[in-house]
């Protein structure tokens, strides 16, 4: 019976070597589920952004539109994709940050869409959007 004991540690700790990647720069590991990064991230923003993933919210990031706009480029004249939260699996979306209700589930605002807007280039996304993104953007500061 003891030897199952140390069996099942042994996998548990093989297994969580296996799901997390460092990130460059970090005392903290990013785990695999999430996008990489090299910037620091603590605890609390990882354990958000797991969470949001595993209720099923991706983020979408800004892209420009106008083949002027660029990140950096703020001539208010460019014009660029909005960022927004997409749920695969309840198809809501948000503008903003998706935020744990009463019941203990991620909710948006059910604004998010694909929209585009003038005024030059969008600020840095934070730490939790470029986590739970799949690509494009430029790394939060």
């Amino acid at each position: 019976m003891n030897s199952f004991k140390h069996l099942f540690a042994l996998l548990a700790l093989m297994l969580s070597a296996v799901s997390c990647t460092p990130a460059a720069g970090s005392t903290n590991s990013i785990p695999a589920e999430l996008r990489s990064g090299d910037f620091s991230c603590g605890n609390s923003t990882i354990q958000t952004a797991v969470e949001l993933k595993h209720a099923g919210w991706i983020y979408i990031m800004p892209e420009p539109k106008s083949r002027q706009a660029a990140w950096g480029n703020y001539d208010g004249r460019t014009t660029w994709w909005v960022g927004y939260w997409v749920n695969g699996r309840t198809s809501t979306t948000s503008s903003t940050v998706p935020t744990k209700n009463s019941s203990g589930e991620w909710i948006g605002d059910g604004n998010g869409y694909r929209a585009w807007r003038r005024g030059g280039t969008p600020p840095p996304p934070t730490k939790i959007e470029w986590l739970c993104s799949s690509y494009g953007g430029i790394p939060p500061r």
